[in-house]
């Protein structure tokens, strides 16, 4: 059942006993894994909704149930909204009630339930799910090709041509088909995003009118424009590369908040029965070797470090030119048994050497 506080809605409400304590004023959000948001970025348009709260319901907690195949999705939901000012619980869709340990502070205890809040009309969802997903897709790129919808949406080519085709009929999209790249002969027509498919996306995520969110979009747009189409297509290259990988979700230019260190692409999924990140660092090659090898080594180290914590195996992949990969080598070492290093040729879609966990495997050292 919907409930609003002020301007926002929230999917549903109740007061949880916690003996001997009291009870609790929570507001609950559901968050799907697959609806076009790293959680990251997810977690900041929901902190969004708590503002109405701290005003409004003085005492209210927040618990944020996440539908999602694994823990990391969720773990750095609950990483990305430490600070938040108000009691949040984050678990897995499914839970009954979370623990009271779960919540980021202790939540305010009432002698007795609270009223409930005014309902609300939930957000209808006009839109098969899998045109969803494509409209969840593009709103975060803005503008893209139909590959690189597919490969952020979690579909196939043709699918995403025929979807995007059914929202250029709702008024969700528009087709470019008469821009021409600089010193090309060619054009390279382009789906772009609407104001409406934009305030469609936005309430699918939660979010009401009048919310402001450009978290949503990808974290740096390169100008290079092979660098961009490798980081997009970066799901659907790992899903060719590694076909006994499951890949759960994926997404170009990620923010992690606090890490240092933003990877051009991530996937999200399992590999050898272990939840897996598939880390992409894309090289065009315009960086000096010493540069290079300086800027994977923190990289590395960071990414290494960051899915330690979250309790995730990493593969961490380079993909450039044969020089880059050869330039590199002495960067991508001084790895545990938990993490495997990979590269390839950007050129080559989803050609790569397997993955060794404890290893590295160099696509020039001639592994297919």
């Amino acid at each position: 059942m919907a409930v609003r506080v002020g301007s926002a809605v929230f999917d549903d409400w109740q007061t949880l006993e916690y003996p001997p304590a009291g009870w609790t004023d929570t507001f609950i959000l559901r968050v799907r894994h697959d609806a076009g948001l790293p959680p990251g970025d997810y977690a900041e348009g929901l902190r969004k909704l708590f503002r109405p709260l701290t005003r409004l319901r003085h005492g209210a907690s927040v618990w944020i149930q996440v539908d999602a195949p694994g823990m990391w999705y969720a773990r750095e939901v609950r990483r990305a909204l430490r600070g938040s000012g108000l009691p949040v619980a984050v678990t897995l869709a499914g839970v009954l009630q979370p623990k009271v340990e779960s919540f980021s502070i202790p939540p305010a205890d009432l002698r007795v339930p609270s009223g409930p809040p005014p309902r609300a009309e939930a957000w209808p969802t006009p839109l098969p799910e899998k045109a969803l997903r494509c409209l969840q897709a593009l709103a975060r790129l803005q503008e893209a090709y139909p590959a690189e919808v597919a490969a952020l949406g979690g579909m196939g080519v043709d699918t995403a041509r025929r979807l995007l085709k059914q929202l250029e009929a709702a008024g969700m999209v528009r087709y470019i088909a008469d821009r021409v790249t600089p010193g090309r002969e060619k054009s390279h027509p382009f789906w772009q995003l609407t104001r409406r498919g934009t305030s469609a996306a936005l309430r699918s995520w939660g979010l009401p009118a009048g919310y402001y969110f450009p978290e949503r979009r990808e974290h740096r747009t390169p100008l290079d424009g092979r660098h961009r189409r490798v980081a997009r297509l970066w799901p659907a290259w790992v899903k060719k590369a590694w076909p006994l990988a499951e890949v759960w979700a994926g997404w170009s230019e990620v923010r992690l908040r606090g890490l240092h260190a933003t990877p051009d692409a991530l996937a999200w999924g399992r590999l050898d029965g272990g939840e897996v990140l598939f880390w992409l660092e894309v090289e065009s090659g315009h960086a000096s070797r010493e540069l290079l090898c300086r800027k994977l080594s923190r990289r590395l180290a960071r990414a290494s470090i960051y899915a330690e914590n979250l309790g995730v195996r990493l593969v961490f992949v380079l993909l450039g030119m044969p020089w880059v990969q050869a330039a590199a080598r002495s960067a991508l070492a001084g790895i545990t048994g938990n993490v495997a290093l990979v590269s390839g040729d950007w050129g080559e879609f989803g050609v790569m050497p397997g993955v060794e966990w404890g290893g590295v495997r160099l696509g020039i050292d001639g592994f297919r």
